[in-house]
């Protein structure tokens, strides 16, 4: 629906501010965020009375409040339902899936019958009429899927086929680490391209495995190089694998960055270099294309994420490029003071520029590495996506068992945030190793050019010069928890958080409570015992601000010393206590929170000062997701699963 306002009095260079309603229980409500001349109608105004309010002040400077006639009852048109898998398609494992329906499913009925595909005829499999189904040896080799038939809240009847998946005798994470691995991913800090000698970046965070992804390069002096792309996993301890490698390029010094004076956004347009073809047969992960300038030996990094969109597994691991881009002050400015010129941070930024060699390994290499080696070295069967896929495909939520979130995951968007909580309340299983996760709202915008969530637009505390937000402070890009947009973290993670310490690889003791809880079985552990320092550099705590879910669990009391506080705590909020959580929500879905960043240290610490391997925090792990229905395939010696 678009608005049109007219007015004799004439509306020449005149700002109009528009407020959609809807009519509910015979009462005018206003759509939240909806102010803008065009409004798109959605499942929630069906059988519902739409009307808008414009409001202005004329060519004649009369203060003009005008409200549009008002619709007939919305109708419904009946969108169709979807099924999707989850689960890791191996034999010995069970298969779940998800139905999704715009048009509601309270109350509604599902019948399920799993088929196989045999002789290229999709045969009923006798008796499995479950939702979910165990892949038997009988299976291996075959094509399944599932059909779920229905009449939706609306009264449409449906029925669903979710895609096909292959029942392997081993999951892809399991096989990918069985080949040879190499340390030489590794840059050593003497041959870091601290002076751009050589600098990259991608056209895209994150590829589908068989597409291409554009490299654009520039050296300070013109010649040679080459890239070596490299998969980061476990490999038997070496972290890395060589995938693929290219030599003897021709490099160009290109142009420099594009500054904008108002949100001091720098953004660089530079030309394509090369294209990096992948391949079907690559594995879903984290990858580190590795540039080397010939001349002088120097190298850098260009991160990307590879994604398996047509494979269900049992983990969903999330990359935080936001949290990585926010920090990342190449060019000259961050969304930080203390890294950008004249310490005046920018209030947007762009992903086409590379990473400063400066910063920690952009994040990937700091945490969310350790993770992965931990989690592949046991065998899950974990896929992989960044957190912009969350904001451009939120369906991908629905083809892992749990999300998975590590170390820094900082900057998230409202359509992350949303989506995030809707799998939740669609049974996903949501495991954070993190904190200070879902801290900033961002918005995404196009690039100069036009492409599409190129650029994360921060205004933090001065929302109010955005100038989206001027026109509605519930579109603020500040604190989740801040009064404009009232959705505290813990609401979501069941803590928050509440401060941080001044040393990157210091840290204080996880403490623990509650040691009878299942997620402590096999440890040993008893109230009052400590993991060494697994709570830092930022942690989280319980916090009560009336947004506590339900049945919260404190799995730790840990005692920390803050060098600085969050903002928006409740009043006698104790700063000086750090938490792990756990709450079952009424989806039955099964959410975890360490509460601090490198509590995943304790399950791998290559690469990390002051290393804190502790197999008591990898059973605590292992506990945790094996409530969440997922178990390892190798696990380590000393580690109990049954």
């Amino acid at each position: 629906l678009t608005a049109s306002v007219t007015d004799s009095d004439g509306l020449t260079g005149v700002s109009i501010k528009y407020q959609w309603q809807q009519l509910s229980n015979n009462t005018w409500t206003n759509i939240t965020g909806a102010k803008s001349q065009s409004f798109t109608l959605t499942q929630a105004q069906v059988n519902q009375k739409v009307r808008v309010i414009g409001t202005y002040t004329d060519n004649l400077g009369i203060t003009e409040t005008s409200i549009s006639s008002t619709t007939s009852s919305i109708l419904n048109v009946n969108d169709l339902g979807s099924v999707i898998l989850k689960g890791s398609p191996t034999v010995g494992n069970t298969l779940d899936d998800t139905v999704l329906d715009p048009d509601g499913l309270t109350g509604v009925s599902i019948h399920y019958q799993w088929q196989e595909l045999v002789a290229n005829i999709w045969t009923n499999i006798a008796g499995a009429t479950s939702k979910s189904l165990t892949l038997t040896s009988a299976l291996l080799g075959l094509q399944v899927r599932v059909l779920s038939n229905y009449i939706d809240a609306l009264g449409s009847s449906e029925n669903a086929f979710s895609s096909e998946v292959k029942v392997a005798a081993q999951n892809a994470i399991v096989l990918e680490n069985q080949k040879l691995g190499t340390t030489k991913w590794q840059i050593p800090d003497a041959k870091l391209a601290i002076n751009n000698e050589i600098a990259g970046y991608a056209d895209a965070t994150s590829i589908n495995k068989g597409q291409a992804l554009n490299l654009k390069v520039s050296l300070a002096i013109p010649g040679n190089y080459r890239i070596d792309v490299y998969r980061l996993g476990d490999y038997g301890g070496a972290g890395g694998r060589l995938i693929s490698s290219a030599t003897r390029l021709k490099g160009v010094t290109q142009a420099d960055a594009t500054i904008d004076p108002t949100t001091r956004l720098v953004e660089y347009h530079w030309n394509k270099s090369y294209t990096l073809q992948t391949d079907t047969s690559w594995t879903t992960g984290l990858y580190e294309i590795k540039l080397t300038e010939a001349r002088t030996g120097k190298q850098t990094y260009v991160p990307f994420v590879l994604r398996d969109d047509n494979r269900p597994a049992d983990v969903g691991f999330q990359d935080a490029v936001t949290t990585a881009q926010a920090y990342n002050f190449y060019g000259g400015n961050s969304l930080y003071d203390y890294n950008s010129t004249n310490e005046q941070r920018a209030y947007k930024v762009s992903f086409d520029r590379p990473f400063d060699t400066s910063i920690p390994n952009h994040r990937m290499l700091t945490w969310e590495h350790n993770m992965s080696r931990w989690l592949e070295s046991q065998g899950y069967d974990v896929s992989y996506y960044s957190n912009l896929d969350v904001q451009t495909n939120p369906l991908q939520l629905y083809s892992e068992k749990t999300f998975l979130d590590a170390g820094h995951d900082e900057y998230w968007s409202m359509e992350m945030r949303n989506s995030v909580e809707k799998a939740r309340d669609n049974g996903i299983n949501l495991a954070f190793f993190s904190a200070n996760t879902a801290y900033w709202r961002v918005r995404f915008e196009p690039s100069s050019t036009g492409q599409a969530n190129r650029v994360m637009a921060v205004y933090k505390e001065d929302w109010n010069l955005d100038p989206i937000a001027q026109q509605d402070s519930s579109q603020a890009t500040n604190q989740f928890r801040s009064p404009q947009l009232n959705r505290p973290e813990n609401a979501l993670l069941g803590v928050m958080y509440t401060g941080h310490y001044g040393d990157f690889y210091g840290g204080f003791d996880h403490v623990v409570s509650n040691a009878s809880d299942p997620y402590y079985a096999n440890t040993n552990l008893n109230n009052g015992d400590i993991l060494t320092g697994l709570v830092g550099y930022e942690w989280d705590a319980v916090v009560n601000n009336g947004f506590t879910p339900e049945g919260l669990v404190i799995l730790s009391q840990s005692h920390v010393s803050p060098l600085e506080t969050g903002p928006y705590l409740p009043l006698g909020t104790d700063t000086t206590i750090a938490n792990a959580v756990r709450y079952t929500a009424r989806s039955g879905a099964k959410v975890f929170s360490t509460g601090s960043m490198q509590w995943l240290w304790g399950l791998d610490s290559s690469g990390v000062e002051n290393p804190r391997v502790d197999l008591r925090a990898q059973q605590i792990a292992v506990n945790v997701l094996k409530d969440m229905g997922i178990k390892p395939q190798t696990p380590d010696s000393g580690i109990v699963v049954a």
